[in-house]
């Protein structure tokens, strides 16, 4: 029994740095960098701002809860992780707020990319009003 708590404790301590590390591998400023650089950052929240060009694809990624501002207008296809996928327009103005996080990848079809996303360290699901 006093063997079995340390590897028992050990074990799961390893689990959960794996798990950390695979999340964070899936970072979008880690697997796509050059489209997704962050502005600012603190113990809440994460400003980013992503650029692309028409044709560009954004391999797959996750992000926390997040606000997302639409600068520019472009036309997206989401993929998600079980292949399912989604034509998305964001236009200037367009303002989303996701409570979940999120993992997908995307195809630029049309416009160009501009967007800033807060992503919320520390979000709650929203109320209903």
């Amino acid at each position: 029994m006093r063997r079995t708590l340390p590897l028992l404790a050990a074990f799961c301590l390893g689990a959960g740095l794996a798990t950390a590390v695979a999340q964070k591998s899936k970072d979008s400023t880690i697997v796509d960098p050059d489209v997704h650089q962050v502005v600012l950052e603190n113990e809440h929240i994460r400003v980013l701002e992503a650029r692309a060009a028409p044709g560009y694809k954004s391999p797959m990624h996750s992000h926390p809860p997040l606000v997302l501002v639409g600068i520019g207008s472009a036309r997206l296809k989401f993929t998600t992780p079980d292949g399912q996928t989604q034509i998305f327009d964001i236009r200037p103005g367009t303002v989303l707020w996701r409570d979940q996080p999120i993992e997908h990848a995307w195809e630029l079809l049309a416009g160009n990319l501009h967007v800033v996303a807060v992503e919320v360290k520390s979000a709650q699901p929203a109320k209903a009003n």
